[in-house]
């Protein structure tokens, strides 16, 4: 807690965080915490009516409206929504400079505004983190991938598919990760922050120089990291760079004088601690559920080739070289010149037929694994054989952990 009076500098230094931190929180919950969408929810449809409207009228820019905040929250619509909350903050800043002179310390507002901020970070890592435990952010690489040439692959994949590939990693990154919630208590804030900047800054970076569109999030994550870091700056460098013994001051909650009050804070504490954790085993949950609803595998699960022979064949294009059924619905097909095309077939497991190329041909699975394609002609009988492969065989999936190499495996 800083000591009374503040200086000027620093309380509209206050101001400005206070307006704006909040509301970027407000704007930005992005599932932190949990039922807060629905009081938020007035300010946010409200921004999405000004935000076009500043994008067309003052910035003269123009993007496609409907696109608010999606898998990407890098969009238009919220790189222009931070700007207005910039300018907010200023305007905001300047009114209450000029009409709250008199006030000599804002201390029970910066602690009410921290310990929003620590819940914030806290609650947004602690959900990454458990979803990282279970390996459900970034999956291991699928048969597509495993087919995908590193060329073809955008700068997010490749990091996805990188993370993605270690269980074990996932989970250590995951459990640095819930270590936040070091930042749900007074006395152990300055050991949190100091591990979320951390992450953060690891987040951050790949974020950036993988296109990870998720730059203002994980931006905001390190700064409110370092926020939180500010009154205890000197302390730590005189510990952390020049050796010297040091005291942290524990951050002061403000006490009510009725003790019923100092009760229902705690209560309230509580309440919020539980309903986070209650909703983080339901999301996870939901998140298996959604996992195994949206990503099945087709009955036909597997990479094959496709059997060369007759070039004339009519069912199966003579130039498709590889077909990978991974999920149900859709399928890619590789040509002899490995360039990649999505399929959708329909395959019907009882009657063993699939359509492919606008054509219903049956289908027998072979003892090796191979599919035997059956298409009957006016005239003659078109078969087609897709020979199996096996992904253990992939260099990705084949090696393993090792202990002891004689020389680097870089393949």
């Amino acid at each position: 807690m800083m000591i009374n009076p503040w200086h000027p500098l620093q309380k509209i230094g206050f101001r400005f965080s206070f307006i704006f931190i909040l509301s970027f929180i407000i704007v930005n919950n992005n599932e932190a915490f949990p039922l807060f969408n629905y009081i938020s929810k007035p300010l946010v449809q409200f921004t999405q009516h000004v935000t076009p409207w500043f994008a067309e009228n003052v910035l003269n820019y123009s993007y496609d409206h409907s696109i608010v905040i999606n898998g990407s929250s890098d969009t238009s619509y919220a790189w222009i929504t931070l700007l207005i909350l910039f300018l907010w903050a200023v305007a905001g800043t300047i009114i209450w400079t000029v009409t709250d002179r008199k006030q000599k310390d804002y201390n029970t507002a910066y602690y009410w505004l921290t310990t929003f901020v620590r819940y914030y970070i806290a609650f947004m890592l602690i959900n990454y983190g458990t979803i990282k435990l279970i390996h459900a952010q970034m999956l291991p690489p699928g048969l597509n991938r495993l087919m995908q040439p590193l060329g073809e692959f955008s700068p997010m994949g490749l990091a996805w598919t990188y993370f993605g590939y270690s269980k074990g990693y996932n989970i250590f990154i995951g459990m640095v990760e819930i270590l936040s919630g070091f930042l749900l208590f007074r006395k152990t804030v300055v050991l949190g922050a100091l591990i979320t900047m951390v992450v953060s800054i690891n987040i951050m970076t790949a974020n950036y120089f993988f296109d990870v569109p998720v730059k203002i999030i994980s931006t905001a994550l390190f700064l409110l990291s370092v926020f939180l870091l500010l009154p205890h700056i000197k302390p730590l460098f005189d510990f952390l760079v020049l050796g010297k013994s040091a005291h942290i001051d524990v951050l002061r909650k403000p006490e009510f004088v009725k003790p019923w009050k100092n009760k229902m804070l705690t209560t309230v504490k509580v309440a919020a601690i539980s309903i986070f954790v209650l909703s983080q085993f339901s999301g996870v949950l939901n998140r298996q559920k959604l996992i195994k609803h949206y990503l099945r595998k087709s009955p036909l699960y597997g990479i094959y080739q496709v059997e060369s022979g007759d070039n004339r064949r009519t069912a199966i294009p003579g130039d498709w070289s590889f077909i990978v059924f991974e999920y149900e619905g859709d399928a890619t097909v590789r040509d002899v010149y490995y360039r990649k095309k999505k399929i959708t077939p329909a395959i019907d497991a009882k009657q063993r037929k699939i359509s492919l190329n606008n054509y219903t041909l049956d289908y027998l699975i072979l003892e090796n694994g191979d599919i035997l394609l059956t298409k009957a002609f006016g005239d003659r009988t078109e078969k087609v054989r897709l020979v199996k492969q096996q992904p253990e065989h992939f260099e990705l999936r084949r090696r393993g952990f090792n202990w002891i190499q004689e020389y680097p495996y870089n393949r």
